[in-house]
């Protein structure tokens, strides 16, 4: 667990940001209380500096929506993104103050040295910024150790709570199946004017010609993918298992009546025809892939159980109005790689 909490701290300290943007906007009040849990106020800065951290880590979208991305309605929910990403914000920091608030109830704390190391991370993230950066990101150097306090509790909780999850997943449970598919699409062109036009009986025809060309060459060679690719099409290859729902149904059908290496006839399926190889029908290590997944369901699970109830009984409140002071005026990113003068201080445009 110390690992884990080591490579939060790294993480938060590796971290660098640059500022640019409106430079009206005033400075919030960050001892404003923002929420409330069973009495205990989470101060309006905690909740300012997580979300533009997190902010410049999603700095990345602004190559696909443009710098304002947060004030934009990218769901086409009614609500601007950042309005989105600050309620989710809140929340988890309510949930780690219900964490922090029950944690000992578990026997967890944060040692000394890992408040020290909370605090050494936020001094560097504090001297890898200028004032200006810091000041809007409501990044003092109590706030930002808080909160990789909290950040450090929260996941020590989860470790707890992990270790008492059953670990035994039985081959029932985790086993899979994996074949190799070739899709070849029977919908209908569009003409020049934008209408459809559907494939004629020969056409399809010719389609399913084609993938039992394909079937006879992969036959023969013992590689699906290259036969496929011979004739412009793909091989996919995919794992699966008794209760997965991410399959086409029709796909598995066929699939499920199979034995290791046998191809199923040519399968229709919608706007598709399909080849259907079955590589295994107890694939080793996708199942023991699946059985890692389950393990790791099964703590979040635990975890996610334990605060559930927690939530039931707290008196959780939000201030609206304080939080609603929180904007989006400003564009935070990540400070660009340079490699001349000194790249350790944020910079405001």
């Amino acid at each position: 667990m110390k690992k884990r909490t080591a490579c939060l701290f790294a993480l938060m300290l590796a971290m660098t940001t640059a500022l640019t943007g409106c430079t009206g906007v005033d400075k919030l009040d960050n001892s404003a209380e923002a929420a409330s849990v069973d009495g205990v106020s989470i101060p309006l800065g905690e909740v300012n500096f997580l979300l533009r951290y997190q902010q410049t880590q999603m700095s990345a979208y602004s190559s696909y929506f443009g710098e304002d991305f947060m004030n934009q309605d990218l769901s086409g929910s009614g609500s601007i993104y950042g309005e989105t990403v600050k309620s989710s914000i809140v929340d988890t920091l309510e949930e780690y103050y219900l964490v922090k608030a029950h944690a000992e109830e578990l026997g967890e704390s944060l040692s000394d040295e890992e408040k020290a190391a909370a605090e050494e991370a936020a001094q560097s993230f504090l001297d890898a910024n200028d004032s200006k950066t810091l000041t809007v990101m409501s990044a003092d150097k109590d706030t930002v150790a808080h909160v990789l306090e909290l950040m450090a509790l929260q996941q020590k909780v989860y470790g707890n709570l992990a270790q008492t999850i059953d670990t035994n997943v039985d081959d029932a449970e985790a086993a899979q199946k994996t074949i190799s598919y070739v899709r070849s699409s029977t919908s209908g062109t569009t003409d020049e004017d934008g209408n459809t036009v559907e494939l004629t009986e020969e056409e399809l025809a010719e389609k399913k010609d084609v993938l039992e060309q394909i079937r006879a060459e992969a036959e023969e060679s013992g590689d699906l993918s290259a036969a496929a690719e011979n004739h412009d099409l793909t091989a996919t290859t995919s794992s699966y298992g008794a209760d997965d729902e991410s399959l086409n149904d029709t796909i598995k059908a066929a699939a499920d009546e199979l034995s290791d290496g046998e191809y199923a006839d040519i399968v229709e399926g919608d706007n598709a025809y399909y080849l259907i190889h079955m590589d295994s029908t107890f694939d080793e290590a996708a199942t023991q892939t699946k059985k890692e997944s389950i393990l790791e369901q099964r703590k979040q699970d635990a975890y996610t159980n334990w605060v559930d109830g927690l939530k039931e009984s707290a008196e959780i409140t939000t201030n609206d109005d304080n939080l609603s002071k929180i904007t989006f005026e400003r564009v935070f990113k990540m400070k660009e790689d340079t490699s001349e003068g000194d790249a350790s201080k944020g910079e405001n445009e």
